[in-house]
């Protein structure tokens, strides 16, 4: 979502809410997954999928520094399999994995993570 998409009174922050988690995630060395939320099939969301996933953009040289750990796609259906809408979907999936290896074992992504320990504030409550 992005805020100028929304109407005005309701003072959304979107995009502004979801910097804030990925920051605070990898500032703590948190690895962050996402999905999308609602049924769009157009550039300009993918487009803000891509934005957050890889604030960096696509690296020259390697991986990129900051990368989402995963998204999950939801609302696959017959209006994205119409042509169109999968072309621009396609596209989409090649640049989320632009500069990354190839992994043939795609269960060596899932792992059980360790419960985590609550960060000091870095301003005193």
């Amino acid at each position: 979502m992005r805020n100028n998409e929304q109407p005005i009174e309701a003072h959304s922050g979107a995009e502004e809410l979801v910097k804030q988690v990925l920051s605070g995630g990898w500032a703590e060395k948190i690895e962050v997954a996402g999905e999308n939320a609602l049924a769009r099939y157009d550039r300009e969301a993918y487009d803000q999928i891509l934005s957050n996933a890889r604030p960096n953009g696509i690296a020259k040289f390697g991986h990129p520094a900051l990368k989402m750990y995963g998204v999950t796609y939801l609302r696959l259906s017959d209006k994205l399999m119409k042509q169109r809408n999968f072309d621009v979907f396609k596209a989409f999936v090649k640049k989320m994995h632009a500069n990354l290896d190839y992994c043939s074992e795609p269960e060596t992504y899932y792992h059980f993570t360790e419960p985590m320990e609550r960060s000091k504030p870095r301003i005193p409550l």
